[in-house]
């Protein structure tokens, strides 16, 4: 009876150091384990490294060649594909030029960007843009553009190019709401304020900004819904927008004129493709139909406006090659008077190490009883290099000429340094 007791904790002992040294090999095992792990993800940083920093080195060298993935809604694309700068959460981008552009002439047809009568030549420094974004969830974050402009005498103003809350379900269903530009063609869309991503150092006249001339309703404020149809390897997108706009645009006649063109809620349906077996080709139309004063009459009229855009595009192989067409028609509400602008452009360039050249043919038809009596027959050349300094920095140099109906051509030279930061 006394050696059962003995018997019995010799047991436990040796069931204690078995126990023991079972654990000790499964801490070793998963130590092992751990090892094998920590080397697995070092491989895959490695190898994600190495895929990634070509693509993104090319987005913050070149200009809009570089970028031909962004949808028709870039309102509900990520943001630009190089790093930015985190402050809190918020990422921020920012985009600054400096221009000097001299004409032939000592009346510059407008008084933005510095320019006053009698002077033929004038420094302005254009748009200086801080570009905002951040994520509110998963699927939806917040998207604001703050441009600093320069106006007439050298004054400053601040305007909200964009503020969009933008949702993402998935590929087939993108939503933004807030002031966004208007998708009307490929121009409006792939193109922000900011000069940097352009090739040439302005906007062709139909796709420029309301502020500065153009003729087109370039910003709204409303809902824009946009997506991928499935088509297999055809890719079709879709894109909807609901909105609100007021564009205001000064004559570019030099007269001092702005018409304010009161417009009414628009409906803007577009469609394109971007074939999977010709990569960088997009082709495309939209719609869109509002209603807007004339400010010239007497007695306003309301007239029906309809813009409709077809566009071809190929950006790939450092080759870009733009070409849009347009036909504004502005039909009366009170007699039967309609008139149509037929209007296009055509730009092509191609990279040659820093160096892109670039030609660019446009033209505008307005009938001079129209709201663009002030534009009326319009058309020309543009050509010139940008040259990059850097991932930054940028120069560019374009001449213009214009052929101007019943007023002297118009001949004009633009430098700018453009930068990111």
């Amino acid at each position: 009876m006394l050696l059962v007791p003995a018997c019995t904790a010799q047991d436990t002992v040796a069931g204690d150091e078995q126990t023991i040294r079972m654990l000790v090999e499964q801490v070793k095992e998963l130590q092992h384990r751990d090892r094998d792990l920590q080397e697995r993800i070092k491989t895959l940083e490695a190898t994600r490294a190495s895929t990634q920093l070509p693509a993104t080195e090319p987005a913050l060298r070149t200009t809009s060649p570089a970028m031909p993935e962004q949808t028709m809604a870039v309102e509900t694309a990520a943001p630009p594909s190089f790093n930015v700068h985190d402050l809190r959460g918020i990422q921020w981008r920012g985009f600054g030029e400096v221009n000097y552009k001299v004409l032939n002439q000592r009346q510059p047809e407008l008084g933005t960007g510095g320019f006053v009568p009698g002077s033929a030549g004038n420094f302005y420094t254009g748009d200086f843009d801080l570009f905002l974004t951040a994520k509110v969830s998963d699927k939806t974050n917040v998207l604001s553009e703050i441009a600093f402009g320069e106006g007439d005498q050298q004054t400053f103003n601040v305007s909200l190019e964009r503020f969009l809350l933008q949702y993402e379900f998935n590929d087939h269903l993108k939503m933004s709401f807030g002031r966004y530009q208007t998708g009307i063609g490929y121009y409006n869309t792939e193109f922000r304020s900011a000069s940097w991503a352009l090739s040439t150092a302005d906007r062709p006249l139909v796709m420029e900004s309301a502020s500065e001339g153009g003729l087109l309703p370039t910003q709204a404020i409303g809902i824009a819904i946009t997506g991928l149809v499935p088509s297999g390897k055809l890719g079709l997108n879709y894109l909807f927008e609901y909105g609100s706009s007021d564009t205001v645009r000064p004559d570019i006649n030099g007269s001092g004129n702005v018409d304010d063109e009161n417009n009414g809620n628009h409906v803007l349906v577009g469609l394109f493709v971007r074939p999977e077996r010709l990569r960088g080709l997009r082709i495309g139309a939209s719609f869109y139909h509002d209603k807007i004063d004339n400010s010239r009459d007497a007695v306003p009229i309301r007239y029906g406006q309809t813009i409709v855009n077809g566009h071809v595009v190929y950006v790939a192989h450092r080759v870009e090659f733009l070409s849009e067409g347009f036909l504004i028609r502005h039909s009366s509400e009170r007699n039967s008077a309609v008139f149509n602008t037929p209007a296009f452009y055509v730009q092509i360039s191609k990279q040659l190490g820093h160096i892109r050249p670039f030609l660019r043919c446009q033209y505008v038809n307005a009938d001079k009883a129209s709201i663009f009596d002030d534009v009326r027959l319009r058309y020309g050349p543009s050509f010139g290099a940008r040259y990059d300094f850097n991932e930054n920095i940028a120069f560019k140099a374009q001449l213009d000429h214009t052929v101007r109906e019943n007023m002297p051509d118009l001949n004009g030279l633009q430098m700018q340094t453009a930068f990111t930061f």
